[in-house]
Protein backbone atom coordinates (compact mmCIF):
# COMPACT_ATOMS: atom_id res chain seq x y z
CA UNK A 1 0.00 0.00 0.00
CA UNK A 2 1.14 3.43 -0.69
CA UNK A 3 1.96 5.23 1.98
CA UNK A 4 -0.03 8.11 3.89
CA UNK A 5 1.74 11.41 3.84
CA UNK A 6 1.19 14.59 4.83
CA UNK A 7 2.89 18.07 5.02
CA UNK A 8 3.28 20.53 7.74
CA UNK A 9 3.77 24.13 6.36
CA UNK A 10 5.35 26.51 9.04
CA UNK A 11 4.16 29.97 8.81
CA UNK A 12 3.73 31.62 11.82
CA UNK A 13 7.01 33.66 12.60
CA UNK A 14 7.45 38.01 12.15
CA UNK A 15 9.00 38.16 8.74
CA UNK A 16 11.40 40.59 10.81
CA UNK A 17 14.27 40.75 8.13
CA UNK A 18 11.67 41.00 5.24
CA UNK A 19 9.59 43.80 6.23
CA UNK A 20 6.69 42.24 4.86
CA UNK A 21 4.91 39.24 5.77
CA UNK A 22 6.66 36.46 3.57
CA UNK A 23 3.65 34.64 3.50
CA UNK A 24 1.24 36.90 1.87
CA UNK A 25 4.08 37.93 -0.39
CA UNK A 26 2.98 37.69 -4.47
CA UNK A 27 4.25 34.53 -6.18
CA UNK A 28 3.21 32.62 -9.08
CA UNK A 29 -0.04 34.07 -9.36
CA UNK A 30 -0.33 33.51 -6.08
CA UNK A 31 1.55 34.00 -2.46
CA UNK A 32 4.10 32.33 -0.89
CA UNK A 33 1.82 30.51 0.76
CA UNK A 34 -0.59 29.15 -1.82
CA UNK A 35 2.62 28.07 -3.59
CA UNK A 36 4.03 26.10 -0.86
CA UNK A 37 0.19 24.42 -0.36
CA UNK A 38 0.42 23.24 -4.24
CA UNK A 39 3.79 22.39 -3.90
CA UNK A 40 2.22 19.25 -2.06
CA UNK A 41 -1.36 19.08 -3.35
CA UNK A 42 0.16 18.51 -6.93
CA UNK A 43 2.42 15.75 -5.75
CA UNK A 44 -0.53 13.72 -4.21
CA UNK A 45 -0.17 14.83 -0.52
CA UNK A 46 -3.82 15.28 0.36
CA UNK A 47 -3.58 16.39 3.99
CA UNK A 48 -1.47 19.52 4.14
CA UNK A 49 -1.53 21.52 8.03
CA UNK A 50 -0.19 25.20 8.03
CA UNK A 51 1.07 26.66 11.56
CA UNK A 52 -0.08 30.11 12.08
CA UNK A 53 1.00 32.77 14.82
CA UNK A 54 1.93 36.18 14.02
CA UNK A 55 -1.17 37.74 12.08
CA UNK A 56 -2.86 34.74 12.23
CA UNK A 57 -6.28 35.26 10.91
CA UNK A 58 -4.57 36.65 7.51
CA UNK A 59 -2.07 33.41 6.93
CA UNK A 60 -5.27 31.38 7.93
CA UNK A 61 -7.70 32.55 5.44
CA UNK A 62 -5.35 32.23 2.23
CA UNK A 63 -4.52 28.13 4.02
CA UNK A 64 -7.78 27.60 3.81
CA UNK A 65 -8.36 28.80 0.69
CA UNK A 66 -5.93 26.98 -0.81
CA UNK A 67 -7.41 23.58 0.79
CA UNK A 68 -5.31 23.15 3.45
CA UNK A 69 -5.76 22.43 7.63
CA UNK A 70 -4.88 25.21 10.02
CA UNK A 71 -2.94 24.65 13.40
CA UNK A 72 -2.40 27.89 15.43
CA UNK A 73 0.84 28.08 17.66
CA UNK A 74 0.37 31.14 20.66
CA UNK A 75 4.15 30.44 21.61
CA UNK A 76 5.15 31.46 17.81
CA UNK A 77 7.66 34.36 19.59
CA UNK A 78 9.23 31.45 21.20
CA UNK A 79 10.54 29.90 17.54
CA UNK A 80 10.25 27.61 14.96
CA UNK A 81 10.05 24.14 17.37
CA UNK A 82 6.75 25.01 19.13
CA UNK A 83 5.02 25.52 15.40
CA UNK A 84 6.37 22.03 14.69
CA UNK A 85 4.85 20.66 17.71
CA UNK A 86 1.90 22.25 16.93
CA UNK A 87 1.64 21.41 13.68
CA UNK A 88 2.60 17.55 14.61
CA UNK A 89 0.39 17.31 17.12
CA UNK A 90 -2.60 17.42 14.42
CA UNK A 91 -0.85 14.64 12.29
CA UNK A 92 -0.72 11.71 15.13
CA UNK A 93 -2.30 8.80 14.08
CA UNK A 94 -3.23 10.50 9.96
CA UNK A 95 -0.66 9.22 8.50
CA UNK A 96 2.70 7.45 7.84
CA UNK A 97 5.06 10.45 7.45
CA UNK A 98 5.56 14.49 6.87
CA UNK A 99 6.68 16.88 5.39
CA UNK A 100 7.92 19.81 7.06
CA UNK A 101 8.38 22.99 5.11
CA UNK A 102 8.96 26.33 6.07
CA UNK A 103 7.03 29.16 4.08
CA UNK A 104 9.69 30.93 2.96
CA UNK A 105 11.09 27.80 1.31
CA UNK A 106 8.86 27.90 -1.51
CA UNK A 107 10.55 27.50 -4.54
CA UNK A 108 11.22 23.79 -4.17
CA UNK A 109 10.23 21.57 -7.38
CA UNK A 110 7.65 19.16 -7.62
CA UNK A 111 10.35 16.54 -8.62
CA UNK A 112 11.98 16.58 -5.70
CA UNK A 113 9.11 16.23 -3.50
CA UNK A 114 8.25 13.12 -6.09
CA UNK A 115 11.72 11.45 -5.68
CA UNK A 116 10.87 11.76 -1.61
CA UNK A 117 8.01 10.19 -2.24
CA UNK A 118 8.91 7.40 -4.08
CA UNK A 119 11.75 7.01 -1.96
CA UNK A 120 9.88 6.66 1.03
CA UNK A 121 7.13 4.00 -0.24
CA UNK A 122 10.21 1.97 -1.43
CA UNK A 123 11.72 1.81 1.89
CA UNK A 124 10.12 3.72 5.14
CA UNK A 125 12.92 5.55 6.84
CA UNK A 126 12.99 7.32 9.49
CA UNK A 127 14.59 10.39 7.85
CA UNK A 128 14.69 11.08 4.17
CA UNK A 129 16.62 14.47 3.02
CA UNK A 130 17.17 15.73 -0.10
CA UNK A 131 20.59 16.29 -1.02
CA UNK A 132 21.85 18.51 -3.76
CA UNK A 133 25.91 19.54 -4.37
CA UNK A 134 26.66 18.06 -1.25
CA UNK A 135 24.33 19.27 1.35
CA UNK A 136 20.78 18.53 2.55
CA UNK A 137 17.65 20.88 1.98
CA UNK A 138 14.29 21.42 2.54
CA UNK A 139 11.42 19.67 3.11
CA UNK A 140 12.88 16.84 4.97
CA UNK A 141 10.23 13.61 5.24
CA UNK A 142 9.97 12.51 8.79
CA UNK A 143 8.22 9.48 9.61
CA UNK A 144 5.36 9.42 11.93
CA UNK A 145 7.18 7.42 14.45
CA UNK A 146 9.28 10.81 15.83
CA UNK A 147 5.95 12.61 16.35
CA UNK A 148 5.86 10.84 20.04
CA UNK A 149 9.49 12.61 20.43
CA UNK A 150 8.39 15.71 18.82
CA UNK A 151 5.74 16.20 21.01
CA UNK A 152 7.45 14.92 24.37
CA UNK A 153 9.69 18.14 24.25
CA UNK A 154 8.48 21.07 25.12
CA UNK A 155 11.50 23.23 24.00
CA UNK A 156 13.73 20.89 22.82
CA UNK A 157 17.61 22.40 22.89
CA UNK A 158 18.90 22.93 19.47
CA UNK A 159 15.34 22.64 17.87
CA UNK A 160 14.65 20.30 15.49
CA UNK A 161 17.93 19.95 13.96
CA UNK A 162 19.19 18.67 17.31
CA UNK A 163 16.31 15.88 17.10
CA UNK A 164 17.09 14.72 13.67
CA UNK A 165 21.14 14.65 14.62
CA UNK A 166 20.05 12.55 17.48
CA UNK A 167 18.30 10.28 15.16
CA UNK A 168 21.22 10.27 12.52
CA UNK A 169 23.60 9.51 15.39
CA UNK A 170 21.50 6.35 16.97
CA UNK A 171 19.69 4.98 13.94
CA UNK A 172 22.15 5.86 11.03
CA UNK A 173 20.51 2.64 8.79
CA UNK A 174 16.89 4.81 9.05
CA UNK A 175 18.21 7.62 7.37
CA UNK A 176 18.35 8.29 3.94
CA UNK A 177 20.37 10.64 1.56
CA UNK A 178 17.72 11.06 -1.42
CA UNK A 179 20.06 12.76 -4.74
CA UNK A 180 17.72 15.73 -6.50
CA UNK A 181 18.49 18.44 -9.27
CA UNK A 182 17.24 21.09 -7.31
CA UNK A 183 19.56 23.79 -5.69
CA UNK A 184 16.00 25.80 -4.52
CA UNK A 185 16.32 23.27 -1.63
CA UNK A 186 18.77 25.83 -0.30
CA UNK A 187 17.05 28.64 -1.21
CA UNK A 188 15.64 30.90 2.10
CA UNK A 189 13.63 34.10 0.84
CA UNK A 190 13.99 36.16 4.20
CA UNK A 191 15.19 38.98 2.89
CA UNK A 192 14.07 41.60 0.00
CA UNK A 193 16.72 40.72 -2.36
CA UNK A 194 16.32 36.93 -1.56
CA UNK A 195 12.65 37.81 -2.35
CA UNK A 196 13.47 39.76 -5.89
CA UNK A 197 15.86 36.78 -6.75
CA UNK A 198 13.59 34.15 -5.70
CA UNK A 199 10.72 35.83 -8.32
CA UNK A 200 13.32 35.33 -11.09
CA UNK A 201 14.15 32.16 -10.12
CA UNK A 202 10.43 31.03 -10.08
CA UNK A 203 10.30 32.23 -13.46
CA UNK A 204 13.28 30.09 -14.51
CA UNK A 205 11.91 27.17 -12.56
CA UNK A 206 11.72 24.92 -15.77
CA UNK A 207 15.39 25.74 -16.89
CA UNK A 208 17.51 23.61 -14.93
CA UNK A 209 20.80 25.42 -14.12
CA UNK A 210 24.01 23.75 -15.36
CA UNK A 211 24.40 22.47 -11.68
CA UNK A 212 21.51 20.87 -11.61
CA UNK A 213 22.12 19.10 -15.00
CA UNK A 214 24.88 17.80 -13.51
CA UNK A 215 23.02 16.54 -10.52
CA UNK A 216 20.55 14.49 -12.86
CA UNK A 217 23.51 13.37 -15.22
CA UNK A 218 25.30 11.94 -12.15
CA UNK A 219 22.75 11.11 -9.51
CA UNK A 220 19.10 10.49 -11.63
CA UNK A 221 19.74 9.52 -14.81
CA UNK A 222 23.36 8.68 -15.94
CA UNK A 223 24.81 8.22 -19.12
CA UNK A 224 27.80 6.72 -20.67
CA UNK A 225 30.57 8.74 -21.29
CA UNK A 226 30.35 9.04 -25.35
CA UNK A 227 26.56 10.05 -24.78
CA UNK A 228 27.92 12.45 -21.85
CA UNK A 229 30.64 14.09 -24.66
CA UNK A 230 28.37 14.46 -27.31
CA UNK A 231 26.01 16.11 -25.16
CA UNK A 232 28.42 18.94 -24.18
CA UNK A 233 29.36 19.38 -27.73
CA UNK A 234 25.59 19.55 -29.08
CA UNK A 235 25.36 22.37 -25.82
CA UNK A 236 27.89 24.13 -27.08
CA UNK A 237 27.04 24.38 -30.76
CA UNK A 238 23.65 25.37 -29.48
CA UNK A 239 24.74 27.98 -27.65
CA UNK A 240 26.69 29.65 -30.40
CA UNK A 241 24.06 29.20 -32.84
CA UNK A 242 21.72 30.88 -30.83
CA UNK A 243 24.07 34.07 -29.59
CA UNK A 244 24.87 34.74 -33.25
CA UNK A 245 21.17 34.67 -33.93
CA UNK A 246 20.52 37.28 -31.51
CA UNK A 247 23.25 39.58 -32.42
CA UNK A 248 22.71 39.66 -35.67
CA UNK A 249 18.90 39.18 -36.02
CA UNK A 250 17.67 41.15 -32.96
CA UNK A 251 16.18 37.81 -31.17
CA UNK A 252 16.29 36.91 -27.44
CA UNK A 253 16.86 33.29 -27.42
CA UNK A 254 17.62 32.25 -23.95
CA UNK A 255 21.40 30.79 -24.28
CA UNK A 256 20.80 28.93 -21.28
CA UNK A 257 18.00 26.84 -22.21
CA UNK A 258 19.66 26.03 -25.48
CA UNK A 259 22.31 24.97 -23.66
CA UNK A 260 21.16 22.79 -21.07
CA UNK A 261 18.78 21.30 -23.83
CA UNK A 262 21.38 20.22 -25.96
CA UNK A 263 23.45 18.83 -22.84
CA UNK A 264 20.18 16.76 -21.92
CA UNK A 265 18.51 16.16 -25.37
CA UNK A 266 19.62 12.30 -25.52
CA UNK A 267 19.39 11.35 -21.77
CA UNK A 268 17.47 8.91 -22.15
CA UNK A 269 19.34 7.37 -25.27
CA UNK A 270 19.08 3.49 -25.49
CA UNK A 271 15.05 3.37 -24.21
CA UNK A 272 12.18 2.88 -26.58
CA UNK A 273 11.26 6.09 -27.93
CA UNK A 274 14.24 8.21 -26.43
CA UNK A 275 13.29 11.69 -27.21
CA UNK A 276 9.45 11.30 -25.44
CA UNK A 277 10.65 9.55 -22.74
CA UNK A 278 13.52 11.84 -21.85
CA UNK A 279 10.93 14.79 -21.86
CA UNK A 280 8.58 12.32 -19.44
CA UNK A 281 11.99 12.43 -17.28
CA UNK A 282 12.31 15.95 -17.10
CA UNK A 283 8.72 16.82 -17.24
CA UNK A 284 8.76 14.48 -13.65
CA UNK A 285 11.71 16.22 -12.32
CA UNK A 286 9.73 19.99 -13.40
CA UNK A 287 11.83 20.98 -15.99
CA UNK A 288 9.19 20.97 -18.47
CA UNK A 289 10.73 24.03 -20.62
CA UNK A 290 13.97 21.80 -21.56
CA UNK A 291 11.16 18.96 -21.61
CA UNK A 292 9.98 20.10 -24.77
CA UNK A 293 13.14 21.11 -26.44
CA UNK A 294 14.15 17.16 -25.79
CA UNK A 295 11.45 15.38 -26.97
CA UNK A 296 11.69 17.21 -30.09
CA UNK A 297 15.36 16.76 -31.14
CA UNK A 298 14.39 14.08 -33.03
CA UNK A 299 11.19 14.53 -34.68
CA UNK A 300 10.64 18.80 -35.28
CA UNK A 301 7.04 20.30 -35.91
CA UNK A 302 8.46 23.08 -37.90
CA UNK A 303 8.42 23.93 -41.11
CA UNK A 304 10.29 26.36 -43.89
CA UNK A 305 8.97 29.70 -42.65
CA UNK A 306 8.33 29.25 -39.19
CA UNK A 307 10.05 30.84 -36.55
CA UNK A 308 13.31 29.62 -35.27
CA UNK A 309 13.54 29.39 -31.35
CA UNK A 310 15.07 27.38 -29.24
CA UNK A 311 13.49 24.48 -29.81
CA UNK A 312 14.84 24.57 -33.46
CA UNK A 313 18.47 25.09 -32.77
CA UNK A 314 18.99 22.53 -30.43
CA UNK A 315 17.65 20.20 -33.04
CA UNK A 316 19.85 21.81 -35.45
CA UNK A 317 22.91 21.66 -33.54
CA UNK A 318 22.23 18.03 -32.91
CA UNK A 319 22.37 17.18 -36.15
CA UNK A 320 25.94 18.98 -36.44
CA UNK A 321 27.33 16.94 -34.21
CA UNK A 322 28.63 13.67 -34.72
CA UNK A 323 30.13 11.98 -31.65
CA UNK A 324 31.83 15.07 -29.99
CA UNK A 325 33.54 16.05 -33.67
CA UNK A 326 31.66 18.50 -35.82
CA UNK A 327 29.92 17.70 -38.97
CA UNK A 328 28.00 18.87 -42.03
CA UNK A 329 24.13 18.36 -42.43
CA UNK A 330 25.05 16.75 -45.28
CA UNK A 331 27.52 14.26 -43.94
CA UNK A 332 25.35 13.32 -40.94
CA UNK A 333 22.42 12.34 -43.40
CA UNK A 334 24.38 11.13 -45.77
CA UNK A 335 25.68 8.36 -43.65
CA UNK A 336 22.45 7.82 -41.82
CA UNK A 337 21.27 6.67 -45.31
CA UNK A 338 23.71 4.61 -46.03
CA UNK A 339 24.00 2.88 -42.28
CA UNK A 340 19.70 1.86 -43.44
CA UNK A 341 19.61 1.98 -47.32
CA UNK A 342 18.31 -1.78 -47.11
CA UNK A 343 15.39 -0.15 -44.98
CA UNK A 344 12.80 1.47 -47.24
CA UNK A 345 10.66 2.58 -44.50
CA UNK A 346 13.73 4.30 -42.43
CA UNK A 347 15.07 5.67 -46.08
CA UNK A 348 11.56 7.51 -46.39
CA UNK A 349 11.66 8.69 -42.95
CA UNK A 350 15.60 9.61 -42.60
CA UNK A 351 15.11 11.35 -46.28
CA UNK A 352 12.04 13.50 -44.67
CA UNK A 353 14.27 14.58 -41.59
CA UNK A 354 17.08 15.16 -43.88
CA UNK A 355 14.88 17.88 -45.99
CA UNK A 356 13.66 19.37 -42.74
CA UNK A 357 16.80 20.24 -41.10
CA UNK A 358 18.52 21.43 -44.68
CA UNK A 359 15.39 24.13 -44.59
CA UNK A 360 16.22 24.77 -41.06
CA UNK A 361 19.91 25.16 -41.62
CA UNK A 362 19.08 27.96 -44.09
CA UNK A 363 16.50 29.40 -42.05
CA UNK A 364 19.35 29.84 -38.71
CA UNK A 365 22.00 30.60 -41.97
CA UNK A 366 19.73 33.73 -42.86
CA UNK A 367 19.09 34.23 -38.79
CA UNK A 368 23.02 34.64 -38.05
CA UNK A 369 23.79 36.46 -41.55
CA UNK A 370 26.72 33.83 -42.06
CA UNK A 371 27.24 30.40 -42.28
CA UNK A 372 26.75 27.56 -40.27
CA UNK A 373 30.44 26.11 -40.57
CA UNK A 374 31.91 29.80 -39.29
CA UNK A 375 29.75 29.65 -35.85
CA UNK A 376 30.19 25.56 -35.35
CA UNK A 377 33.96 26.72 -36.03
CA UNK A 378 33.78 29.29 -33.17
CA UNK A 379 32.37 26.23 -30.73
CA UNK A 380 35.03 23.53 -32.31
CA UNK A 381 37.48 24.00 -29.52
CA UNK A 382 34.82 22.86 -27.18
CA UNK A 383 33.48 20.49 -29.03
CA UNK A 384 36.82 18.65 -30.03
CA UNK A 385 36.92 15.34 -28.24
Amino acid sequence: MAPRLSALILAAGFSSRMGELKALLPLGGGTMLAQAVSLFRDCGIGDIVVVTGHRAAEIGAVATAAGARLAHNPRYAAGMYGSIRAGAGLLADRCDGFFLLPVDIPLVRRGTVRLLVRSFAAAPALLCSPVFAGRSGHPPLLHADLIPAILAEEQCEGGLRALLAGVEATHPDRVREVPVADAHIHIDLDTPDDYLDGCLRFERRGIPSMAECQAILEHLHPMPAKGLAHGRAVAEVAAALAGAVNRHGGLSLDLELCRVGGWLHDIAKGQPRHEAEGERWLNELGFARVGAIVGAHRDLPWTAGMPVGEREIVHLADKLVRGSRLVTVETRFVEKLELFRDDPEAVRAIERRYRQAMQLAVAVETAMGQPLATIAGMAAGTCSA
